[in-house]
């Protein structure tokens, strides 16, 4: 199969297959270091493993798809290495360290959450050697899709500013943690989405501070629970009930929450 991107014919090489538990949800991890060891952008994660399958040992250029919309040009001297567990499909704890692989890092979360929006991820491939790299800068130009960028993929979803929903949450209005878990909910609801989750971690990366020495995680986790309505879901929860890995899940649309 083929199809024409920026005047380029591409073809399909196939979806990226994650490893799933018999839920058949995607099976994620993240990575506690020490606290002496500085962390790229993307090091919070969650991660996943992947692999694709049909990919060959061939230099070029290669598109990311989601949902029929590019979000990722890169080239490569050979597409099985770049998706492969030295690349992509499977992050270690030094791809984490402030020199080691970041890029590896935010696509492989990028892939995770897609994933857990049930969006595949499609690989589309255009054999290139020894132009690669100037045919990658042109499609990154007329494009720029939205992976190429710096910040981590918090989620599937584009935040603009949206009107104030009703909360318990103990910050105010203005609160970044407020705003910014608005943003997420009423994006979802402008998707037609009946549901969402939302990771601590991923909305704390989204405000800022995090990772780092003066995150402020509990407090992030607070706003969390205290969105909650009647509906919604704890799905995952930390040993001590604040942590990255607390994960809700919102029932959409909103309603205004019950106060007592």
């Amino acid at each position: 199969m083929k199809r024409t991107i920026s005047d380029l014919s591409f073809e399909r090489v196939g979806s990226l297959r994650l490893r799933r538990g018999r839920d058949g949800r995607a099976l994620e991890y993240t990575y506690q270091l020490s606290e002496v060891v500085k962390l790229n952008r993307h090091a919070a994660g969650p991660f996943c493993d992947f692999e694709l399958v049909e990919a060959t040992r061939v230099a070029g250029v290669y598109v990311l798809i989601v949902d029929d919309e590019p979000k990722y040009v890169g080239e490569c001297e050979s597409l099985e290495s770049r998706f492969g567990p030295q690349g992509y499909g499977h992050v270690s704890a030094r791809n984490c360290h402030i020199d080691g692989q970041a890029t590896n890092c935010k696509i492989n979360t990028a892939v995770l959450l897609a994933a857990q929006d049930q969006d595949r991820v499609g690989v589309w491939f255009l054999p290139a050697a020894a132009d690669r790299k100037s045919i990658e800068s042109r499609l990154i130009r007329g494009l720029t899709p939205p992976w190429n960028g710096r910040t981590a993929p918090a989620s599937g979803l584009r935040i603009r500013p949206i009107p104030v929903l009703e909360t318990r949450a103990p910050g105010g209005p203005g609160d970044p943690f407020v705003v910014a878990l608005r943003g997420i909910l009423a994006a979802a609801e402008r998707s037609a989405q009946r549901n969402v989750r939302v990771r601590a971690g991923d909305l704390h990366r989204l405000v800022g501070g995090y990772p780092g020495a003066s995150h402020r995680m509990p407090h992030c986790c607070r706003v969390m629970r205290g969105a909650m309505a009647d509906a919604d879901v704890v799905i995952e929860s930390p040993p001590k009930g604040a942590g990255a890995n607390l994960v809700i899940e919102y029932s959409l649309p909103r309603r205004p929450v019950r106060t007592t």
